[in-house]
Parts: structure tokens; sequence; C-alpha cells
């Protein structure tokens, strides 16, 4: 999951203020809700059935409501985080040292 939501890093522009645009938040939440289903009902259940010989039905269950839950996180709270990160984060830079 993070690694899919680290491919597009540069996109999100967080390091040069950039991410407190609508775009780049509605981009960012795609992202993670496609990273999100990707992990938890595709990749979680699969190995758990291939490597523990769990239940069909209960890693699916399981998969699903991780996969909720991480999106109503990510998108509130990584958002928040993004959003203020970006706001300190452009300003800290643009620092520079006098001689």
């Amino acid at each position: 999951m993070g690694l899919i939501i680290g491919l597009f890093a540069a996109k999100y522009a967080i390091r040069e203020g950039g991410f407190g645009t609508t775009k780049v938040i509605v981009f960012f939440n795609v992202i993670q809700v496609v990273s999100n289903a990707v992990a938890w009902i595709l990749v979680a259940p699969v190995l758990d059935i291939a490597i523990y010989a769990e239940p069909v039905n209960k890693v699916f269950v399981q998969g699903i409501f991780a996969f909720i839950g991480n999106i109503i996180i990510i998108g509130i709270l990584g958002t928040l985080l993004c959003v203020g990160y970006s706001a300190i984060g452009a300003k800290s830079s643009s620092l520079t040292k006098e001689d």
C-alpha cells in the first residue's frame, strides 16, 4: 500500500507547498483508495489463504473491513497531515542563510 502511494509522491507536491489544492487532495485520496483496495481486498486475503490456509470468507470479510477503516483514516488524518506538512515544509525550505 505504501509503495503504491509513494510511487506518486512527486505528484502530491508536499515539499513544494502545493498539496493544499483540491485537485491534488482528490488525486491523493483516489490513489490511497486504489492502493488500499489492492492491499486489503486482493493481496492480504490471498496470502492469508495461501500461507496460513485461512477460511476464504473470513479473510475477505476482514480485508473489506480493513479497507473501509483505512480509507476513512487515511482520507481524514493523512490528508490533514499532508496539508499541514505542505504548509510548514514550504515555508521552512524557503529560508536562506545570511552571511
